[in-house]
């Protein structure tokens, strides 16, 4: 039986493998148009149709781990990224469409598999360090195609890039494969849950603490989507910085999220409280908001702290969060529990960004829609008193 490192470098690895295959296309977008002969803005049909189709897999992502075993529902997540990648090498918008369907599939399976085997097979005192590492995979994945997809697709052709990240995924399937046995031992043992209609979501809408924090999670995961798809405009439109110069300081936010989720992590076993750790995040969250919108651009050092502190709390919650979910599961069913935490999130990501571009339509102004991005963040924590009134306290 392989160690609870095995399984956390085994998880990381599919999270990244998903990240990847979700932000390839937008990576190279230029040149996919190119040679499609369209315009590159209907990427962001893409991107819709993706986490549309990840948002109703985490449905069913709870149902397949308990019938078919953490493991097994892991490779087969390995398998739609692959076959999404081949899919994409296809020079044709129904081919996309169809790929952007298969990674959204395996988008709503990893999650609920993850929590499965960590819970499973990880000591509980370390749940929020490891669940934290885990979740480092998506902005590392994020990273490794912003830095090589371009190049490789500019280089080579933007099919090789595809080939990387599929054969990627092939091997991680194929590591997988001498533990499924063992990590899938518990598969079909949880009665009747497994065949609910709409997976995990009614089991988290009626258990208290684990429909509060979920709503929160809504409120994070669409406050880090607009974090993450304006704040390169804003920097371009209202604070005449270069697209270079933005992306540069965009870098340092990704890399702010990457280094404090195993951070949050390791916070929240040493106080055992998760709920705590996120109304910190959350706290903190929006005075970074509003520190970027009133800072004064030739503090460079200042900057760079401020979008580090950006990234380290609006993409840095995610790990905390998934590991308090685990934790309220009812025995059994983390799976379906994780499934259903994470259609809220995919909900956050879906209504955020465009809930954003609706208000900017009304004020015409990126700063000042940032700026009402408070109300949410004050939602989020009155959510989490709720939250923290409805749930026991983590034990030592």
């Amino acid at each position: 039986m392989p160690g609870p490192w095995t399984i956390v470098a085994i998880v990381t690895a599919t999270q990244m493998i998903v990240a990847m295959s979700n932000v390839i296309l937008p990576t190279i977008a230029p040149k996919l148009a190119e040679v499609l002969g369209v315009s590159p803005v209907l990427i962001g049909y893409q991107v819709s149709l993706t986490f549309g189709a990840a948002t109703l897999a985490t449905i069913f992502g709870g149902n397949a781990v308990l019938r078919y075993g953490a493991a097994r529902t892991t490779q087969i997540a390995m398998l739609c990224c692959a076959a999404g990648m081949m899919l994409f090498a296809f020079p044709n918008i129904p081919a996309i469409a169809l790929g952007s369907v298969a990674i959204g599939a395996a988008a709503g399976m990893v999650n609920p598999a993850a929590a499965h085997l960590l819970v499973s097979h990880t000591p509980g005192a370390r749940r929020n360090l490891m669940f934290s590492i885990k979740q480092t995979g998506v902005p590392v994945g994020g990273v490794v195609m912003s830095l090589t997809a371009p190049a490789i697709a500019v280089t080579f052709g933007y099919q090789w890039s595809l080939l990387a990240v599929g054969v990627f995924a092939l091997i991680v399937l194929a590591l997988i494969q001498p533990h499924r046995k063992a990590w899938d031992a518990d598969r079909g043992a949880a009665g009747k849950e497994k065949r609910a209609t709409f997976g995990g979501v009614p089991l988290v809408v009626r258990t208290p603490g684990l429909r509060w924090i979920s709503l929160v999670a809504m409120i994070f995961s669409g406050i880090q989507r607009c974090v993450m798809s304006f704040t390169v405009i804003y920097l371009v439109a209202e604070k005449n910085l270069g697209l270079i110069e933005a992306g540069v300081l965009f870098s340092v936010v990704q890399v702010g999220g990457s280094v404090a989720r195993i951070c949050w992590g390791w916070l929240a076993d040493r106080l055992r409280s998760s709920i705590a750790v996120l109304a910190i995040i959350g706290v903190v969250a929006a005075a970074s908001i509003l520190a970027m919108l009133h800072v004064d651009m030739s503090n460079m050092l200042l900057i760079y702290i401020i979008f580090f502190v950006l990234g380290a709390t609006s993409l840095g919650w995610n790990g905390v969060f998934h590991a308090e979910g685990a934790r309220l599961s009812p025995p059994g069913l983390v799976s379906m529990v994780a499934a259903g935490t994470t259609f809220f999130v995919f909900g956050g990501v879906l209504l955020g960004p465009a809930l954003f571009a609706m208000v900017y339509g009304v004020l015409q102004s990126y700063s000042q829609t940032f700026q009402l991005m408070m109300i949410p963040s004050l939602i989020a924590l009155v959510l989490l008193e709720a939250a923290r009134r409805a749930t026991p306290r983590e034990k030592a």
